[in-house]
């Protein structure tokens, strides 16, 4: 009878942990009339189409018709996801609970200023999985600001 209530708790917890961290995969479009955007312009239209496989992520954007690919491992190690001959994007990108936490900033290279900015992004799922929430939070020396991100599976 324990072997049993043992194995039936052995076969629960990973259904358990399989819920507490949701598949982001598919294709997303920003719902712009139920976004907030912390007084930063609005786009014309944003798109994630993103790949979730276990740990690693690859999001695919096109934001008013220009397009960028980005990759991140979910496992908490801060790794550089872009980069261009002014500055270095790193961030570090981990669970809590159901909840996926971006930690980034923005790193200048020798020769520029540092512009100082730095964000966490937090993903959450709605409960039937057609809607992404991102909150984001800003730090920059010109202050600090906060953003409300929707989209709509498609």
């Amino acid at each position: 009878m324990v072997c049993a209530i043992v194995l039936v708790i052995c076969l629960a917890k990973p259904v358990a942990s399989a819920q507490e961290h949701p598949n982001f995969a598919g294709t997303w479009n920003l719902n712009i009339d139920k976004s907030e955007f912390g007084g930063l312009p609005k786009p014309d239209s944003l798109t994630y189409v993103l790949h979730h496989a276990g740990a690693n992520l690859a999001v695919d954007i096109t934001q008013d018709g220009k397009k960028a690919h980005l990759e991140f491992t979910t496992d908490g190690e801060e790794r550089m996801t872009e980069s261009n001959a002014e500055y270095e994007i790193w961030a570090r990108v981990y669970w809590a609970g159901p909840v996926l936490v971006f930690e980034s900033r923005q790193k200048a290279r020798p020769a520029h200023e540092s512009p100082g900015l730095r964000w966490t992004s937090r993903w959450s799922l709605s409960d039937d999985g057609r809607t992404l929430a991102v909150q984001k939070h800003f730090t920059a020396p010109q202050g600090e600001f906060e953003q409300k991100l929707i989209y709509d599976r498609q």
